[in-house]
């Protein structure tokens, strides 16, 4: 799931559900349809404006806002005591919202509680997607009074796309033009939905971007794609390792949860071209070959090193050593060092041998 950039994008989703202001509460109901005018009531949707918000809305608009001040005061990157924010489309169920709740208590109990972040949850509905989208740009201009109101509601990528096309993704607002700095995570109803088994760990893919972002604290474009690399096999790599890995621990999960999803990424293998390094894969047609094989890299890397040294002490000395310092402070050799033996040396053992790095 591509991480979408702050200037690029401001995210998306439909019609009108309740807040969730903490992942314990119960889902709040649906708002009322009004009666349909062709009697369908499926096809009906509602939406409440920003000043008809419950009480529990308020109070979570009202503590985005507050983050805002505080992290005027650099508390961005700083673990948390309040949780996300959930918001979803009126035909999003109720199991669908806890679901998604329970994995994002999963991922912050995890790695940390990282924030302010607001999820929001589409379903199949187009007109559904739409009322959403009025309510997402309500509360944009509600926690930073510079937002446009007319430009995010046409923003590119916006939850009709959701609703159409599926898939998930991060945006992370942290810019020199705006006053709001937070995380804003969509999940959908497809690719996957939520009956997937995948829905669960795509929840912590996205979270652990949210993750790796936190700890990058530059305003400046250039700086944060920098130290998250601007091509996905760092960022991606570790966004989807670090999610089956935690997902593989979990109570319940089979054993073999971690090698067999490992092993279905080594296909990628086959559209790795001759002397290509995933470095160099972009984010597009072929971006798919970066997220898998980069996954793998991660794992080789944690092979090789340690967890910790990939997931707190590389983050922990990132905005001070930058990317390629921190690389060869926690890990002992530069990136490319690491590139070409993981290219030259690892890819090409046999399927077993490949396996045997992985818990």
């Amino acid at each position: 799931m591509k991480v979408l950039i702050p200037i690029l994008i401001g995210l998306l989703v439909v019609a009108c559900r309740g807040l969730l202001p903490t992942p314990t509460e119960p889902a709040i109901e649906k708002a009322q349809n009004e009666t349909p005018s062709n009697g369908d009531e499926k096809n009906s949707t509602k939406v409440k404006l920003v000043k008809e918000l419950t009480p529990e809305e308020q109070d979570a608009v009202k503590s985005g806002i507050s983050a805002r001040a505080s992290d005027r005061l650099g508390n961005w990157g700083k673990i948390m005591r309040g949780k996300a924010e959930f918001y979803s489309a009126s035909d999003v169920s109720d199991s669908n919202i806890n679901l998604t709740k329970k994995w994002y208590e999963v991922a912050s109990k995890a790695w940390g509680n990282y924030g302010p972040l607001e999820f929001w949850i589409v379903g199949s509905s187009k007109a559904a997607a739409e009322e959403l989208d009025k309510k997402y740009c309500d509360i944009r201009k509600q926690k930073d009074p510079t937002i446009s109101l007319k430009h995010c509601l046409n923003r590119g990528h916006n939850f009709v796309s959701y609703a159409k096309e599926g898939n998930a993704g991060l945006n992370t607002r942290r810019s020199e033009n705006e006053r709001w700095s937070g995380f804003i995570i969509t999940m959908s109803a497809k690719f996957p939905g939520p009956e997937e088994e995948d829905y669960k760990s795509v929840v912590l893919h996205e979270y652990f971007h949210v993750y790796q972002h936190a700890h990058i604290h530059s305003r400046k474009h250039s700086e944060r794609e920098s130290m998250n690399q601007k091509n996905p096999w760092w960022g991606e790599g570790g966004a989807e390792y670090m999610a089956k890995l935690l997902y593989s621990k979990q109570k319940g999960i089979r054993p073999g949860y971690l090698k067999e999803n490992m092993k279905r990424k080594l296909r990628s293998l086959e559209n790795l071209r001759a002397g290509e390094s995933i470095k160099d894969i972009p984010y597009g047609k072929r971006g798919m070959i970066a997220y898998d094989l980069g996954a793998w890299f991660i794992a080789f890397l944690i092979n090789k090193t340690s967890e910790e040294a990939y997931r707190v002490k590389f983050y922990r000395d990132l905005n001070i050593e930058g990317f390629e310092g921190s690389f060869i402070k926690n890990f002992g050799s530069s990136s490319k060092d690491f590139l070409d033996e993981f290219h030259n040396t690892f890819l090409k053992l046999n399927l077993a041998d490949k396996m045997k790095i992985l818990p």
